[in-house]
């Protein structure tokens, strides 16, 4: 009986599979549990299996998933949040969502026998989950942190029958509350079983060479192509008839990394010298082929409310002003800092698109006056040397990030590496005093005025060098249509696909 039982679901599945939507990825999830789902990929398949709490809009502003209401609650040090739980939501085997659920998921993402997530530290800062009600629940913090509800989205609520009993979590013994089930996974493929009428079922298709990708959109072997691609083969298949590419400005951020220990790199005119060498309109237009945005500062427009204005501009004679200001001297056409040619140590991962902008920045320089050594090294020696300081120059880039927490992570002097990201040893008192000060205060408007004005502190300092923000590019069949793409690339969108092609 077990076997005909197997039979059908296999058969169920293959004929989904036949209707699914053929979605390329350029890389394997690295977990699919919600226990370890680290990079992009799993966490985006993760949202369309599993629910949170909370998630973000297309303007990155939290939004309740699994509650109608939430209330953060705030004394002092004091820190708790109110959730309101939706009635109406169930796991997949027909039980509903409720407190309880909420309380057993916070202990199997904390615990460390079976499970050990990796996000146990991050919600290890939760003392107490108190049920208030069937559906009512309050998060109690040993104290305020500004990420604590944006964390939230990474608490999956989740149901493991039998918990008590098994020796090890596996995958399977999961049960989501989410709109998509897990069907078929192998090495290729993820394929997501909907579990309502009106969403299409999903295959994930790994596919890592982007030349095979472009082929495989021509030919309609793939329908959606959620994959990285080069801005050369982005403009070669937005000449197709038969192909439809949407972009979004994402919320990633792209910039040149200084180091400030630097006696040279210390001076303000300096550092403003080198952003005015860096010919940023023309290298969105050329090598991104216009699939990126100019970046004038951390936060994107996407951040509808941590956004500035500000515009940055390429300008070597006013370069040349600031030199000659800070003390610099050209002899023989090099620019000379206390007597010797100043020369800048440039690290650089081997990405081969990371190496072409930075060729082309180098050569900017060397036409300036500048002497510029590039060192090329694979990713953890790269990283090492950043954390020690071995560096005067790199280009970096910041993904994933949610919010105003991200400005304290990459310039408070108390992030200085080993015990933080501010790899650029940036310290400025003015800052430090801005950002604790944005911690501490409650009203939410206020809060966002003061991390405004740190922002433009670090613009105007030029603690980084502001590069562009890349585009979250979709490619897809001309007959498809998604609708409300999120700067994060968030898959929650491919709920809203619709299309003429025939598939439903």
């Amino acid at each position: 009986m077990n076997k005909i039982i197997k039979l059908l679901i296999c058969a169920m599945v293959v004929s989904l599979q036949t209707m699914a939507y053929k979605l390329a990825i350029s890389a394997s999830p690295n977990n699919l549990s919600p226990f370890f789902s680290t990079d992009a990929n799993s966490q985006n398949i993760n949202r369309l299996v599993n629910t949170s709490l909370i998630d973000f809009d297309q303007k990155m502003n939290i939004i309740c998933r699994l509650c109608t209401t939430y209330e953060e609650k705030r004394s002092g040090d004091k820190y708790s949040i109110i959730f309101d739980l939706k009635k109406n939501i169930e796991f997949w085997d027909g039980t509903p969502v409720d407190a309880d659920s909420v309380v057993n998921s916070h202990k199997y993402f904390t615990e460390v026998e079976k499970i050990k997530s990796v996000f146990r530290f991050a919600f290890g800062n939760i003392s107490e989950v108190r049920k208030l009600g069937d559906y009512k629940v309050e998060l109690v913090y040993n104290k305020f942190g500004l990420d604590h509800l944006s964390n939230l989205v990474l608490l999956k609520i989740i149901k493991i029958p039998n918990f008590d009993r098994l020796e090890k979590v596996e995958l399977e013994e999961i049960i989501g509350a989410g709109e998509y089930k897990f069907g078929l996974i192998d090495s290729f493929h993820i394929n997501l079983i909907p579990l309502k009428e009106k969403l299409p079922p999903l295959d994930f298709v790994v596919v890592k060479d982007e030349t095979t990708l472009s082929l495989k959109m021509m030919k309609g072997e793939i329908d959606i192509s959620l994959a990285e691609m080069s801005p050369r083969k982005i403009e070669f298949l937005e000449k197709s008839k038969d192909v439809r590419v949407e972009k979004k400005e994402s919320t990633n951020y792209n910039y040149i990394g200084i180091n400030h220990q630097k006696p040279y790199l210390q001076d303000r005119r300096i550092r403003e010298a080198l952003s005015l060498l860096v010919p940023r309109e023309k290298i969105v237009r050329y090598k991104f082929k216009n699939n990126a945005t100019i970046a004038n500062g951390l936060f994107s427009e996407a951040f509808a409310n941590l956004h500035i204005d500000r515009k940055e501009e390429y300008n070597p004679k006013k370069a040349e002003q600031l030199f000659q200001a800070a003390g610099l001297t050209r002899v023989n056409g090099k620019w000379n800092y206390n007597g010797a040619p100043l020369k800048l140590l440039w690290k650089s991962t081997n990405n081969k698109f990371a190496l072409e902008l930075v060729e082309i920045i180098k050569e900017e320089m060397k036409n300036f006056g500048i002497e510029v050594e590039l060192v090329v090294q694979e990713w953890g020696t790269f990283l090492r040397g950043l954390k020690r300081g071995e560096y005067d120059l790199f280009v970096g880039k910041w993904v994933g990030f949610t919010g105003p927490d991200m400005l304290k992570f990459a310039f408070h002097s108390d992030n200085i590496p080993p015990k933080g990201a501010n790899r650029g040893f940036y310290k400025n008192s003015e800052l430090d005093i801005k950002l604790d000060t944005a911690e501490s205060t409650e009203n939410i408007e206020k809060r966002n005025d003061l991390y405004k004005q740190a922002s433009r502190l670090v613009n105007n300092d030029y603690a980084y060098i502001n590069l562009w923000h890349p585009s979250v590019i979709w490619v897809m069949k001309s007959c498809i249509k998604i609708d409300g793409m999120y700067p994060n690339g968030n898959m929650l969108a491919l709920r809203n696909i619709s299309d003429d092609c025939g598939k439903r």
